[in-house]
Order: structure tokens, then sequence, then C-alpha cells
């Protein structure tokens, strides 16, 4: 039982492998890229004890919960329950904050029911997201969206012309039959020549029967004004169709603060019940820092049995060096590591034991300097009597171990294999004969971008002069300041500058490398041109789909109140299309076997076709070469997900590209490749400026810039800029003692 036992493992690209893993004790994950690690540790055995675990619930509890395939693997034996801590989002609703995401804003709205003066009612009157609560104004958000009628209205158009400028109200959509068939207006006329009362009835009607409309109107149809529809549409609703619009909603609109609540989105009477002068509000969006030492200095015993446990957890987040957020902080604008720390705190104090925990890439975000808290802390759950699986690249993590697991010896179909598992030092031997990070340093710049009145978050009214057509790093310890001072540079410079960031890609089973790097359109022309067929036969997401699985490549079966068990579509055999669809060719292959192919081979292929390779080369050059066309998203590893994201946004010239923590998942055989496409970049005249911790890289940029001392209200300053060889012996340099 002292021993976790795979056999056979074949899920994603492992290659039938056996693995014995220590119970009880910090077992450590590694590899390159896509070498297998996630298959392993997540979709075999984190899937496998989920999958377990929900078998052991009542059928109509386990038909309430997430579906899970059985994965590939003949056999484990000894699996524990498991608790798994990714670096997904917490959630991008407006309405979750950390606060929301944790058990402390139910307990801070009890502290306030209870012993808040004046009395204004219950707990759940303190709750911005119950009507009771929220300000009336903002509907709870803090914000409203004031639109900009400049960018809304082309005022030298008329409504024929496409005045409206917002997608989906085009010429010749519905949404733009509306307003052309309401007879309301004179479509010929310019938007600038429309009387004030015809202004008003175009942008903030509320919805009305038009007297007279034109011949294509609906008799059903109501009429409303553009901006209360686009309101309900698109940011008052959480639809897809609303997320995939944000990009026009921010160019049409401006966030201010609420006027009434200003910003702490409660109504009033709410926010006149106060302990030690602070309402709820107040403490919302106090850095958790600072609310620990306010509710510390409640000296009532009564008030201590509610605040013990708030403070406890508050203590938690400092453990892990996220004292700068508040609680008012909302989730969808966290980062990948702030997510999986958040989670982490949610499994400290437990009295289980015996419990399987499985963390990916717990480094990410953290700062050299903030490594030890998480280790003191993975080293905790281990005392617990637990046993953690890791995924990680950084040394820090994977001297935690007791055992480093090994797969390779590359990604995609050349990995999937277990190269070897020992001790931290035998792994470290081995790392010592492979070539260290190298680059060509370009020196001094003579040329310099000069930044000025640069404000965001902590950052406020910096001016900084920055080197031109080099590689910078961008450095600090976590919440110092690195991010908003990105942001802020791109909003300054919007035409300058290109902001690659960390908001993760959308996966689903539908999304595929092809179709996320906008190939599949151009491929699926070139199958209907030869063959003289419309090109919607190509497509598995509609007319070319296979009948039987309707184009997903295997049936889900549902039994009832158990869970639904998935097969290989016996029609298709996996392939997704049809088989009329399948008798086509192109170059001698089919729509499936192109879609088989990797990204190199790919190139090949369509060599003569630059709208296609030209979309393929990036990703050849930052290493994802491997990765097959037809490939989902929701297969890929976090580290290919953050290269894909990057690799379709570095077709650029003469631009200043600011890159989030490129090195994320990236092994140093990776982290190589990707110093190789900077060069390309540089070579086109670019600047890049990475946000990063990697002290490999970090040495090796032409500048480096720190941003601290501390986090939060405690950051937003430079400590250093200047040639990283020089912060080593800079005494206010926190990052310069890593660097040595």
């Amino acid at each position: 039982m002292s021993q976790i036992k795979i056999r056979g493992a074949r899920t994603g690209n492992l290659k039938n492998i056996d693995v014995d893993i220590e119970k009880h004790r910090i077992n450590v994950f590694v590899g390159v890229s896509g070498s297998g690690k996630s298959s392993l540790v997540f979709h075999t055995i984190a899937a496998e004890a989920q999958r377990q675990m929900n078998e052991t619930y009542p059928s109509y509890v386990r038909n309430r919960m997430p579906h899970l395939m059985i994965p590939e693997v003949d056999r484990i034996e000894n699996l524990s329950p498991a608790v798994i801590v990714n670096q997904k989002p917490l959630g991008d609703n407006r309405r979750s904050t950390v606060g929301t995401a944790t058990d402390i804003n139910p307990t801070l709205r009890l502290l306030f029911s209870r012993f808040g003066k004046p009395f204004v009612g219950y707990s759940d009157v303190f709750s911005f997201n119950n009507p009771a609560g929220m300000c009336p104004t903002c509907e709870g958000l803090g914000s409203v969206s004031n639109f900009i009628l400049d960018e809304l209205l082309d005022q030298e158009l008329s409504l024929n012309q496409g005045a409206i400028r917002f997608e989906t109200f085009e010429p010749g959509t519905y949404r733009w039959k509306r307003y052309v068939d309401s007879g309301l207006f004179d479509n010929d006329k310019k938007i600038k020549d429309f009387m004030k009362e015809e202004l008003e009835l175009l942008l903030y009607s509320p919805e009305i029967k038009p007297p007279h409309p034109l011949e294509g109107w609906y008799n059903s149809s109501v009429y409303e004004g553009v901006i209360p529809r686009i309101k309900k549409t698109f940011i008052q609703s959480s639809s897809q169709l609303a997320k995939k619009y944000q990009p026009e909603i921010q160019r049409i609109t401006k966030q201010e603060l609420c006027p009434d609540c200003e910003g702490f989105r409660l109504n009033q009477k709410t926010l006149s019940c106060k302990i030690n002068g602070k309402n709820i509000g107040e403490c919302l969006n106090m850095q958790l820092d600072e609310l620990k030492i306010f509710l510390e200095n409640l000296e009532s015993k009564e008030i201590w049995q509610v605040t013990e446990k708030i403070i406890q957890q508050l203590n938690y987040f400092c453990q892990v060096g996220l004292d700068y957020l508040s609680l008012s902080r909302e989730t969808g604008t966290l980062s990948g590591g702030e997510s999986q720390r958040i989670k982490l705190i949610r499994s400290i104090g437990s009295s289980l034991s015996d419990m399987l925990y499985i963390l990916d890439e717990p480094s990410t975000g953290l700062h050299p300097q903030d490594m030890q808290a998480i280790g003191s802390l993975i080293q905790a759950i281990k005392k617990n009597g637990n046993t953690l699986l890791l995924i990680d690249h950084d040394p820090a993590v994977i001297q935690l171990a007791d055992t480093v697991y090994e797969l390779g010896p590359d990604a995609g179909r050349n990995g999937g294999q277990l190269l070897g598992s020992g001790s931290y030092k035998e792994w470290e031997s081995r790392q010592q004969l492979l070539p260290p990070l190298k680059r060509k340093k370009r020196g001094k710049s003579t040329q310099f971008f000069i930044a000025e009145g640069i404000s965001k978050n902590n950052v406020q009214d910096i001016s900084i002069k920055l080197p031109l057509h080099r590689l910078l790093a961008i450095t600090g310890v976590a919440g110092s300041g690195k991010s908003s001072f990105a942001e802020g540079l791109r909003q300054k410079y919007d035409d300058q500058v290109f902001y690659v960031n960390q908001k993760r890609i959308h996966t689903s089973s539908r999304s595929t490398i092809a179709s996320y790097v906008g190939i599949l359109d151009e491929v699926r022309k070139l199958f209907g041109k030869e063959n003289g067929v419309p090109v919607g036969c190509f497509s598995f997401n509609g007319k070319g789909a296979c009948p039987a699985c309707r184009g997903k490549g295997y049936i889900e079966t549902e039994l009832a109140f158990l869970e639904a068990v998935r097969s290989e579509c016996e029609l298709c055999h996996g392939k997704k299309f049809k088989q009329e669809s399948l008798t086509y060719h192109y170059n001698e292959k089919n729509i499936a076997e192109v879609l088989e192919l990797s990204v190199l081979e790919s190139e090949d292929f369509f060599f003569n076709q630059e709208k296609i390779t030209n979309k393929l080369h990036w990703l050849n050059e930052i290493g994802l070469g491997y990765l097959t066309l037809g490939q989902t998203l929701d297969t890929l590893s976090g580290g290919e997900l953050q290269r894909l994201k990057l690799a379709c946004n570095l077709d650029c010239q003469e631009k200043i590209i600011i890159l989030d923590e490129p090195t994320s998942g990236l092994s140093l055989k990776d982290t190589q490749a990707l110093l190789n496409v900077f060069e390309e970049l540089l070579n086109n005249k670019n600047t890049l400026y990475v946000i990063e911790h990697n002290t490999a890289l970090i040495k090796e940029a032409d500048w480096m810039i720190e941003f601290g001392p501390g986090s939060g209200k405690k950051g937003g300053q430079i400590l250093f800029e200047g040639l990283p060889q020089d912060a080593v012996s800079y005494p206010a340099s926190i990052t310069g003692r890593f660097l040595a």
C-alpha cells in the first residue's frame, strides 16, 4: 500500500508505461513541454482518482457532477482521494471576487450583521450580489459603462451606409434591419443631421411598437434604442456571444467608477453600518495584510469568535505571497499562478490525511524570493501524511522532491516514455550535461523609447527611458507592479505596443490547432476547389460531420442516473467526418488524413500555399512542430497553450512586444527554442519586453528593470535598471541576489 502502481498507461502520447510512485512523499514530474507529464499526472492518475471517488456517491448526485472518461490504462492500484490544484481560472464573471471565491466574504458579512453599528439587517444585505445589498445604480458591479458616442456612431454616414459602428449592426444584418425597417427614421439622412429627438430615439428608446414600420419589419418585433439593446445583449449578459464581443464593448465604452457607491458595489444603507469606523466596502478594498491588522485590533471576545477563522485564512494568503490582493479583486483579473495559490489555501489546515495532492507548476508567477514560502507549504502538506504529485520546471520546486520522474525524450509523438526516476541530485547531475541557455547579447542600445507618466494600479506616474531593438527583462516580486506597468504602457502607447498577456485560451473538444491559428478555412477552400464541392463538406462542425457522432469522433451513451460512457464512433472510427467527405482528396490525402499531419509535416505538404505556411512558421519556430493540425485544444498542456498563444501573435515588425512570463511551463530545451524566436523578432527590428522570474532567461537579457520593493501598495517603484549582471552587486535589487 506504500506505492501507487500504474500499469500500461496509454493516455495521450504515453507509450504503455509502468510507474511506481511512493506514497507520503513529494514526487515531481519533469520533461519538455508536451512530453506526457500532464497525460500521466492529470489525465491518468487524477482522472481515475476523481472517477473512482465519484462512483462512491449516489447515482442522482453523480448525474449532476462532471462526467469523466476512463483513462487509457490497464490498471492503477492503491490510489488515494485526490485534491487537484490546477491553474484554471477561478472564473471571469465580474461578480466573482477573491472574497466570494473563498469562505471569507460570508464570514465578514456575518461579522458586520452582528457587530456593525447601526444595525441595518442580516448578512444578505452585506452582499453586492444580493438585491437587498447591491448598489441600484451599478447593480453591484462598482462601475458603470458610459458609451463613447463618437466610437458608436459615424456622424458622416446614414443608417443605410452603416452609421452604427458595432459588429453585428452592419448593413444587411438582422440587427441593422431593426432600425432601417422600423419606419422611424430617414435611412439616407446623415447622423449629424438628426434632430435631438431623433438621436434620442435612435440611441436610448425603451421597447416600443413602431407605428408605421416598413415592409421588412416582423409584426412580432419591438423597437429598442441601440444603447439599451447593446447593454442587454453584450454587457449585462454572461453569454458566450457577450464574451466574444468584449473587445468591441471596450472600444465603444469607458468604465467609470459608480458615482453613487464609489466602487464599493453596495447601497448607502449597507455602507452606513460600520465597525471601528470602517464599513464592509472599505474592508473588502483593503490589502489582505492591512485587513488582517484591522481585524486583529478588534478586541471583543464575541467578535474574536467570528474573526478567528478569517484571520487564519488571511495568514495563509500572506504565507503564499498574496498579501497584496484585496477581497474585492475580481477573479477574472488573477493570473494562473494566483488562482492556483488561492485554491491551495483552501486545502491548508485540513485535518484529512493520506490524500493525494496534485499541483500544476506551483512556481508559476512566483519570484525566487517567494518560493521558500511555497516550499514550506508543500512540506507541511507532506507532514500531514499526504502524497504530492507536482509538475514543474523550476529547480527551486524540483529540489523539494523525494523522487523526480522524467518523461520524454521529446514532445508529442516523440515523447510519452518514462526516461527514469531518482533523487533530485541525480536529476541535477543530468541537467549539468545539457548546454545552458545561450544567445548573443546585443550590447547597449543607441535608440530609446521614452515612456512618460505611466500609471496603473500600484504603478503611479512612472517615466522611464527604455532601450529599443533589445531584449529587456522586467522583474520583481509577485504583485510588485510588473504587469501593471506593462498594461499602463499598452494603454498609453496602444499603436506602438503589442501586449501578449496571460489570459488563457478558451479550450474545447471542438477547437483544433488548425482552427485556432486560422488555417482551417484555407484548407477547406483548397479541398473545395480541388474537388468542385462546397467547403462545408470539410467541416466536422457542419455539413461534413459524421451523422452518427455529429463530428465528435466518439459516441456518448447516457445511462440514466449513472455516468455517461464514451466510445469511439464505429461509423467514422474517430475521424469525425462523414464517409462522402473522406472520398475527396487534395495531394492524395483526404481531410481527416491532412488533420492528422503534424505542424512540421504540414509545412512541407502545403509548401506552395503561403497563407497556410506563413501561419505555421511560428509554431515550428517556437517548438510546437510536433502538434497535429486536428489536435483539440483541450488536450494541450499549459506550456503548449502558452506558446500557441504566443506563436499566433508574433508576426510583427518594428513593434514593442510585451510578453507576460513566456517561459511558464517550459523546460530548458523549450526555453532555448523561445530565445531563438526572440532573435528572429529582434532581427525584424522589434523590441521585446519580457515579464519574467526565470533567472536563466533574465541573465541572457540585454537590459533589466526591477519593480518593488514589495507587493501592492509596497511596490510600484523602480528598484533597478541596467545590465542584469550589474544587479548582482546592487544592494537594493532583490532579483540580483538570485542572479549571483
